[in-house]
């Protein structure tokens, strides 16, 4: 089973020493005041909990669900400006997921989160980040920031 800290190494070190290791903490990723609307689609309730807290604390508005039919039900009662999904879902994949999102909000940016090999992802027929797990708090960040 995947732990938290194996997903966000540098968020281990941070809640064990309250601290980055020295560092000066993240920005908000939207320094502006846009905040963007994230929905998250992780089964893994820990990874959930951290991706959602992290997003957070980059100044963003988040929503975290379990499975892809949640999500279906998370976007016809709220709109996102993101999916930020696992690929490997119970039920409906990450990727059949991003499928009907993007069926009904072609805007929607996608980010998956994987701790499996990229091929089936480097095929995709719709624009998508992909964040290889573990991934740090930068490259979420980063992930984020980036426009279409």
């Amino acid at each position: 089973m995947t732990s938290p800290s194996d997903i966000f190494p540098a968020a281990r070190i941070e809640a064990e020493s309250g601290s980055r290791g020295g560092a000066d903490p993240a920005p908000p990723a939207v320094a502006d005041g846009a905040a963007l609307n994230i929905l998250v689609v992780e089964d893994n309730i820990d990874s959930q909990v951290m991706v959602c807290e992290l997003v957070g604390m980059l100044g963003h508005r988040v929503r975290g669900v379990d499975d892809g039919e949640q999500a279906l039900d998370a976007m016809r009662a709220e709109d996102f400006d993101v999916l930020f999904t696992d690929v490997s879902l119970p039920g409906m994949s990450g990727i059949a997921l991003a499928r009907l999102a993007l069926r009904d909000k072609p805007g929607m940016r996608v980010i998956f989160s994987t701790g499996y090999g990229k091929e089936a992802l480097e095929r995709l027929d719709f624009p998508a980040r992909i964040l290889r797990k573990p991934y740090d708090l930068q490259e979420l960040k980063a992930a984020l920031d980036q426009r279409a």
